[in-house]
């Protein structure tokens, strides 16, 4: 049983359509925009109905996008000398047993020391496995843009 897999309710995923297409409003540069902030307000309607699991989940799906966005990782990421052999073998073993929203939290655990394009595209696969292909393709464009010879895989 992946423990850290969220009950994918209708509130999980409206709310993660809303975090997508907040993403990509911020990409386009529409901090401000009035379409930005209706987002936001129903964003935060909708956290509050969701529990701590899906809360987790849909904060590291933000954090993720927010990669995407930046470029880089975030400022209070782990650093790669705090990435143990152990991690490691624990996103193995989660990919390897399908347990995908694991592998989204050892991901994120982990990336300082998973080359970024390997990471964005095990990210897709992650989120296109748990049925969330508009998601999974945000993660595949930017492995594709990181590696250009992924394009299409």
């Amino acid at each position: 049983m992946d423990a850290f897999a969220p009950n994918i309710s209708k509130e999980y995923t409206d709310y993660a359509a809303l975090l997508l297409r907040h993403h990509r409003l911020l990409v386009d540069g529409r901090v401000d925009a009035d379409e930005t902030a209706a987002v936001e307000e129903r964003m935060t309607q909708l956290w509050e109905g969701l529990d701590a699991t899906q809360r987790k989940s849909l904060a590291g799906l933000g954090s993720d996008l927010n990669w995407v966005r930046r470029g880089a990782l975030a400022p209070l990421a782990p650093r790669p000398q705090d990435v143990s052999q152990a991690d490691l073998g624990e996103l193995a073993r989660a990919k390897e047993a399908g347990e995908w929203h694991k592998v989204l939290h050892q991901l994120r655990v982990c990336t300082p020391k998973v080359p970024p394009a390997q990471s964005a595209q095990c990210r897709a696969e992650a989120w296109k496995a748990i049925g969330q292909p508009l998601i999974a393709r945000v993660f595949s464009e930017y492995a594709s843009k990181l590696e250009p010879s992924r394009a299409g895989s």
